[in-house]
């Protein structure tokens, strides 16, 4: 027998590579014969009719869940300023008005300055951009009124003038009549011997003055006639050369005025805009304050002293979740969301207050799945009731959904 343990000593030394493999593999075959085993006894469970898998206690659902958020907001700041203070910081819960960001807002208001003193200017110089036209409008009336009272004494024969000559007319062809009969009865009377020569060629000559007076009157009628016309044509050159001054200043005045009242509405809406940039729910004065009643406070990407809105052109300050639209994200497997059902009570448990026990409502089942970890999940969304506030997003939960 002693050589015998001998021998299996000397063996054992010898092949003891080959006797380690050997209890490697019986190891490794008593594992997969335990884990057969168990899975032998899941697979009994649920012949039963009891979950498994996410199933995690008879009678319920459990499935891990995620705590997000539907809604958020960020602030934005557009005009120059300056951060003097941050007032909060990463995760803080704020409420409604609560201060966020203190700022310095003089260089804004530099700016608003400048815009009004554009506006005023602008309104100002709109009364200088029209010349006044009301003198030449009166000269323009005064002469179509002598045009048109010109015109008419021409026509109808009715200036002074031509009255005063018209009348001189009348006489002097009555004279002349007159003395042509003088002259027929005197020659008559001469060669009837009756008056002698001297004395008709008194009448004779008297004639001879008589017609040279008419032929003097007929010319300055011609002459005044022609003058009138002659100022007739004056006045309506001179008529239509103020008109077209008239034209001129007022198609002026016209192109003024629209450039002068253009630069009016530019500079209100400039100013419009300027100060359209500070009447949002989250300022309040020179502070950034909270417009949800319940925020919490994410992604702050100022610090003291930043310069904000340079060039008017967008700063994101921070991001402020609304708390209120927290829900949570649980993931059950394809092979259980036909027992979830839309308005169902559930319980969630809190990892970070696992003593804790809430009550929340699915609101949505979608209407698709995800692979995660290799199986199939469906993210049923919960409304949680949490008064305590001990849900934050990005916290995880377990959530129990009833089987019924």
């Amino acid at each position: 027998m002693k050589n015998w343990i001998t021998k299996g000593k000397e063996w054992a030394v010898t092949h003891r590579k080959t006797v380690l493999l050997a209890a490697g593999a019986l190891a490794a075959l008593l594992v997969v014969f335990g884990v057969f085993h168990a899975r032998a006894g899941i697979s009994s469970e649920t012949e039963d009719g009891t979950p498994s898998g996410t199933a995690a206690h008879s009678g319920e659902i459990d499935a891990w869940g995620e705590v997000k958020y539907s809604r958020s907001v960020d602030v934005i700041v557009d005009f120059p300023s300056i951060v003097t203070k941050v007032d909060v910081k990463e995760g803080d819960r704020v409420t409604l008005g609560q201060p966020l960001v203190t700022l310095d807002l003089s260089e804004y208001q530099a700016a608003l300055t400048k815009l009004q003193g554009a506006l005023s200017a602008n309104q100002a110089g709109l009364s200088a951009a029209t010349q006044d036209t009301a003198a030449l409008e009166a000269d323009i009336a005064e002469t179509q009124s002598v045009l048109s009272r010109k015109t008419s004494e021409y026509h109808k024969g009715t200036s002074p003038d031509l009255q005063l000559l018209q009348n001189s007319l009348a006489l002097t062809q009555k004279e002349v009549t007159n003395a042509k009969q003088d002259v027929q009865s005197y020659q008559a009377l001469y060669n009837s011997g009756a008056v002698a020569k001297s004395v008709l060629d008194q009448y004779t000559d008297a004639l001879d003055q008589k017609q040279k007076a008419l032929t003097d009157v007929q010319d300055n009628l011609t002459k005044t006639k022609n003058a009138l016309k002659d100022e007739i044509n004056q006045l309506s050159v001179s008529l239509k050369s103020k008109q077209a001054q008239l034209a001129a200043l007022n198609d002026s005045n016209t192109a003024n005025q629209e450039k002068q009242k253009s630069g009016i509405s530019s500079a209100q809406a400039d100013l419009d805009v300027m100060t359209a940039k500070t009447q949002k729910d989250y300022l309040k004065g020179n502070q950034i304050v909270s417009d949800l009643k319940n925020g919490i406070v994410q992604n702050i990407a100022v610090s003291d002293a930043d310069h904000l809105g340079t060039q008017n052109q967008p700063t994101k300050v921070l991001q402020l979740i609304d708390a209120d639209s927290l829900t949570v994200s649980a993931e059950v497997d394809e092979e259980f969301i036909g027992r979830v059902q839309v308005g169902e009570t559930v319980q969630i448990v809190p990892t970070s207050a696992p003593d804790a026990s809430l009550s929340g409502t699915v609101t949505q089942i979608p209407n698709l799945a995800v692979e995660k970890d290799g199986k199939r999940v469906v993210r049923v969304l919960v409304k949680p009731k949490d008064p305590k506030n001990l849900l934050k997003p990005g916290y995880t939960a377990d959530v129990y959904f009833p089987v019924k």
